[in-house]
């Protein structure tokens, strides 16, 4: 069962609050472009993000970064949880909130990615800073807009600060409190950060599967479960945001980028960029060009 409390977008903001009373399968193939701030406000939550994976709690909140893989899933047979998500355009919040010596959005979404545990001071902070910000995007007006990437701000503040806290106290970070390390979502940590090392190289499943001593059909079904994507979908995704990353810092030709890239046939890279960007990759270089770098969307 699936209970919406609140869903409401303004440019550049999109918020979500979800009662999640039963399982809840996440939808598939989840990666996307903007930035994801996803507050756990009850219960618990798998979370998965580029290679490792997070039991989330209320207290913590986790910014997925664009492009970056990620995935929920229920923890063990407790389904039900409640939170709380943004999705952000980094393009559109930076354009209309600027503050001397306070990182872009862009900036804390290359730099802070990953999960973050609140005081409890600083978490009633962030539900109060939701709560007002639930009020003010009701309005739907040029005010409430402004006020709406105010509370944004403040609750990006709160997370980066926490970040910060938590790297300098000397203790446990959240990310090896949180992470899940035993059993297949350490299998899968090892294979995806695998696939991400060697996403140049022409390797086959078979040879995958032979890297980490386990057979085809388990290694594609336990990858499938934790991350939504099978192997080779994991690996192409990894090859086009290398080639994305080659066609905005080099010179160098689609081809030798193919090539680089592990793909054999330049038709085929062709159309994989096309179909996860919607562009092809002289169309995706020549619209980063018209750019300057500091406008340009992660990668």
């Amino acid at each position: 069962m699936d209970d919406i409390v609140f869903s409401r977008q303004l440019p550049g903001i999109f918020a979500q609050e979800a009662l999640r009373l039963g399982d809840y399968p996440m939808a598939n193939r989840h990666f996307h472009e903007y930035l994801e701030l996803y507050f756990m406000l009850e219960g618990e939550r798998y979370y998965f993000v580029e290679q490792d994976t997070y039991r989330i709690a209320p207290r913590t909140a986790i910014l997925v970064n664009s492009s970056q893989i990620h995935k929920t899933s229920k923890v063990n047979s407790h389904a039900e949880h409640h939170r709380f998500l943004l999705h952000l355009e980094p393009s559109v919040i930076d354009s209309q909130f600027s503050m001397k010596d306070f990182p872009s959005v862009k900036d804390i979404g290359n730099n802070y990615w990953g999960i973050a545990e609140f005081s409890p001071e600083d978490w009633q902070m962030v539900l109060q800073l939701i709560e007002m910000m639930k009020t003010e995007m009701k309005r739907y007006s040029i005010e409430a807009g402004h006020m709406s990437v105010l509370f944004v701000m403040q609750l990006i503040a709160l997370f980066v600060q926490n970040r910060k806290d938590q790297e300098i106290s000397g203790g446990s970070s959240p990310a090896s409190v949180y992470s899940i390390r035993t059993g297949i979502h350490q299998k899968v940590h090892e294979i995806a950060l695998y696939l991400q090392n060697h996403c140049g190289e022409p390797c086959t499943l078979e040879e995958i599967s032979q890297q980490f001593q386990i057979s085809i059909p388990y290694l594609t079904r336990i990858f499938k479960s934790v991350t939504s994507f099978s192997v080779m979908e994991y690996r192409n995704i990894c090859r086009i945001r290398k080639a994305k990353t080659l066609l905005c810092d080099t010179d160098l030709s689609v081809t030798e980028i193919a090539s680089r890239c592990g793909f054999g046939n330049i038709t085929y890279f062709e159309k994989i960029f096309k179909r996860m960007t919607e562009y092809s990759p002289l169309q995706f270089r020549k619209s980063e060009d018209s750019f300057p770098d500091s406008d340009r969307a992660g990668i």
